[in-house]
C-alpha cells in the first residue's frame, strides 16, 4: 500500500520523490510510446502522470474502446516493465484542452446533468475548439453517470496499483472549483444543489436559529432558496451560501473518493488539484484534514515575471498540505483561441520551477513534459525527441534534487500568514462583479481594476496582506500561508499573523514582526532578491532568486566565515561576514553552505 509522507510517497521501505511528467498516451502513436518513455527516463523522471479521458474511451453510450492508442493497460505495462511509476488521472473532468473537457457529449447535453446559473440557465464554458454546457456535481443524474465510468475504468486500473503495477496515486477529478467560476453567485443552482444547500442549513441551525439569523419565519428548511447576488439581504444568508460552496466542493470530492475506493482504487493515495486560487471557495487544507483526499495540490502557469506569485502559492501549499504538491507546474503553453499565444522561453520555465521548489514545494508534476495536440513548447516532442535547452534544464534539476536530498530539506519559515476566512467569506458574499483566474490575468490585455469591487473591508485586507509581505521582504524572512479554517501545527512558528484579530494570531500589524523574530542567517540589502535558507540531513542550503530583469550585484551578510558551493550554477564563494554575489536577470542560484 502506498502512503503519503512529507518527503513523498512511501512505497514499503522506500520514499519516492513525487516529480512526475505529464504524458497523454492516447494522444500519441503507440509506435512512439517506447521512444517517449526512453526520453522521459533520460531526463531523470521515474514517474509519469496520465489523464484517462472518459470521452475518448466511451465511443457510444455504455460502449468503451481501450484498444490502440487508448490501450491504457498496455501503456502502463510498459511503464511498469521499466521500473517506473504512474499517477493516473481518471476525472470525470479531464480538461486538457479537449473540446468537451473529457465528458461524454451526451452527459453535457443532458439538461438533468447541467450546472445552473441563478436564473436557471445552464452554464456554458468556452473550451479549446468548441463550447460545452458543463455538468453539475450535485446532480444525481451526473453522479450516476460518473459511477458507470468509474465501474469501467477502475476495473482496468485497480489491478495495476503498486506493487503489482506502476500506479502510485490516483487523481480525483481535476480543477473541480465550479468550472473556473469562483464568483459566489455564478454556480450552482441545480435543483439537487439547492437540496444540498437546504440540508447544509439544517446541519447549521435549528429552525428557530435559522429564523433568528435570517430575520424570517421559515416553516421548514426546504422553503429557503439560495441568494442570487451580492445585494440579497440579510448578509448572513449570503455568507452561509458562500460557506455552502466550500462544503459542496469538500463533500463532492469525498463522495468521488469513496466511489473510487469502493471500486478498488484503495491501495494508493487519492489526490486533487485546482487552479491557483487559495481563498473561498477553495480550501486546500480542509480537503486534506477532512479526509476528502489525501493530497490537495494546485496548478501554476506563468512567465518569469510571475515569480512572486509562484512564491505565494508555494508558501500556501507549504502551510496547508502534508506534501506540498504543484500538480501542474506549467511548461510550454496551451493553444486556446480565447487566450493570446504566449511566448514561452526556457528562462520562464526555469525561473518558475525553481521558485516553486525553493519556496516549499516538495512534489510536482511537469505539465506538459511530452507535447501533444493543442500544446507547444514541451521538453519532449510527441515523437520522443528531446528539445534543448529544456532537456538540459530537467537533467540539471533532477541532479540537484538528488545531490541535496531536496525533499529532506525544510525552509526557515518562522512566520505563518493566516487568511481570515470569515473576512474572505463576507467579501465574497458582497461580490457583484466577476474575477479572473490569476494566471490568466497576467496574460490578458485587461486592466485588473475592471474586476475589482468597491469594498472597504476587501481593500483593507489586501492592503494588510501587501504590507505584511513587504515587511517580511524587508526583514528577509520566509513565511508559510494557510486559511483560518485549516491551520497547520502552530508550534512550528514564532509569529502567526492574521488580519482582523483571530485567536490563533500573535501578530496583527506588520510592525510587530521584527520584535518577535530572530535575524535571518543570510541577509541582503537588495529589495529584488528573495533569500531562502533550508536545512536537513546535516546540510545547510541557501537559495536566492532575482525578481528583476536586471543584473543584481550585492553582498550577502552572514554570521562568521562561510563557504558556498554552487549547486545550480557552478561557482565557489567564500566570505567572512559578507560575501559578494552577482545574479543575472531573473536568475536563481542554490548554494550548499559550509561554515
Amino acid at each position: 500500500m502506498v502512503t503519503v509522507s512529507p518527503e513523498g510517497l512511501r512505497l514499503g521501505d522506500r520514499v519516492l520523490r513525487l516529480l512526475s511528467g505529464e504524458v497523454h498516451p492516447w494522444r500519441l502513436d503507440p509506435a512512439d510510446w517506447d521512444r517517449v518513455l526512453d526520453s522521459v527516463q533520460e531526463l531523470g523522471f521515474e514517474t509519469v502522470s496520465c489523464y484517462v479521458s472518459w470521452a475518448r474511451h466511451e465511443v457510444s453510450p455504455g460502449a468503451f474502446d481501450f484498444s490502440g492508442s487508448r490501450d491504457i493497460e498496455a501503456f502502463f505495462t510498459k511503464v511498469h516493465a521499466r521500473g517506473m511509476f504512474a499517477v493516473v488521472r481518471v476525472g470525470p473532468n479531464t480538461a486538457a484542452e479537449q473540446e468537451d473537457s473529457g465528458w461524454p457529449r451526451r452527459v453535457l447535453d443532458d439538461p438533468a446533468c447541467q450546472a445552473r446559473r441563478p436564473g436557471g440557465a445552464p452554464y456554458l464554458l468556452a473550451t479549446s475548439t468548441h463550447q460545452s454546457w458543463m455538468p453539475s456535481y450535485a446532480s444525481k443524474t451526473t453522479l450516476a453517470e460518473i459511477a458507470r465510468w468509474y465501474d469501467e475504468v477502475c476495473a482496468r486500473l485497480s489491478p495495476l496499483q503498486w506493487p503489482a503495477g506502476p500506479i502510485v496515486a490516483c487523481q480525483v477529478d481535476n480543477e473541480i472549483g465550479f468550472h473556473f467560476q469562483s464568483h459566489a453567485f455564478a454556480l450552482d443552482y441545480h435543483p439537487d444543489a439547492v437540496v444540498q444547500y437546504q440540508q447544509f442549513l439544517s446541519d447549521l441551525y435549528d429552525r428557530d436559529g435559522l429564523n433568528a439569523a435570517y430575520g424570517s419565519s421559515y416553516g421548514a428548511f426546504d422553503q429557503v432558496q439560495p441568494p442570487t447576488d451580492g445585494t440579497c439581504e440579510p448578509e448572513q444568508w449570503r455568507v452561509d451560501w458562500v460557506r455552502f460552496r466550500e462544503h459542496h466542493l469538500r463533500s463532492t470530492l469525498a463522495l468521488l473518493s469513496s466511489m473510487l475506493r469502493d471500486r478498488g482504487m484503495d491501495r494508493v493515495p487519492l489526490v486533487h488539484n485546482d487552479y491557483p486560487r487559495t481563498t473561498t471557495p477553495m480550501d486546500l487544507g480542509s480537503l486534506e484534514s477532512s479526509g476528502a483526499v489525501d493530497i490537495a495540490g494546485a496548478d501554476i502557469y506563468t512567465t518569469k515575471e510571475g515569480g512572486r506569485f509562484v512564491r505565494e502559492l508555494a508558501r500556501h501549499l507549504a502551510g496547508s498540505s502534508v506534501l506540498p504538491y504543484m500538480a501542474e507546474l506549467g511548461t510550454g503553453w496551451l493553444t486556446l483561441p480565447w487566450l493570446l499565444p504566449m511566448q514561452t522561453t526556457p528562462l520562464d520555465e526555469e525561473h518558475a520551477a525553481l521558485r516553486a521548489w525553493i519556496h516549499g514545494v516538495r512534489a510536482a508534476n511537469v505539465y506538459m513534459l511530452v507535447e501533444r495536440d493543442r500544446w507547444y513548447g514541451s521538453p519532449i516532442s510527441a515523437r520522443g525527441e528531446i528539445r534543448e535547452p529544456q532537456g538540459s534544464f530537467y537533467r540539471r534539476l533532477q541532479a540537484m534534487l538528488d545531490d541535496l536530498d531536496w525533499t529532506s530539506l525544510r525552509r526557515d519559515a518562522p512566520v505563518l500568514i493566516v487568511e481570515n476566512r470569515d473576512v474572505s467569506r463576507r467579501v465574497a458574499a458582497r461580490a457583484v462583479m466577476g474575477d479572473v483566474v490569476p494566471c490568466f490575468s497576467q496574460l490578458l490585455p485587461l486592466d485588473v481594476r475592471l474586476f475589482e469591487q468597491d469594498d472597504d473591508e476587501a481593500d483593507a485586507a489586501l492592503a494588510w496582506d501587501k504590507a505584511m509581505v513587504a515587511e517580511l521582504d524587508r526583514l528577509g524572512i520566509e513565511a508559510d500561508r494557510a486559511a483560518s479554517t485549516s491551520l497547520p501545527d502552530l508550534s512550528r512558528y514564532q509569529a502567526v499573523a492574521a488580519f482582523g484579530g483571530l485567536p490563533c494570531a500573535n501578530v496583527t500589524e506588520p510592525t510587530q514582526l521584527a520584535a518577535l523574530l530572530d535575524p535571518p542567517a543570510f541577509r541582503s540589502s537588495s529589495t529584488e532578491l528573495d533569500l531562502v535558507r533550508l536545512t536537513g540531513g546535516g546540510r545547510e542550503v541557501l537559495a536566492v532568486a532575482n525578481n528583476s530583469g536586471a543584473q543584481v550585484d550585492t553582498e550577502l551578510i552572514c554570521d562568521g566565515s562561510v563557504s558556498l558551493r554552487g549547486c545550480w550554477q557552478p561557482e565557489q564563494l567564500k566570505g567572512d561576514g559578507a560575501i559578494s554575489v552577482s545574479l543575472g536577470p531573473w536568475a536563481v542560484q542554490v548554494w550548499e553552505v559550509t561554515r
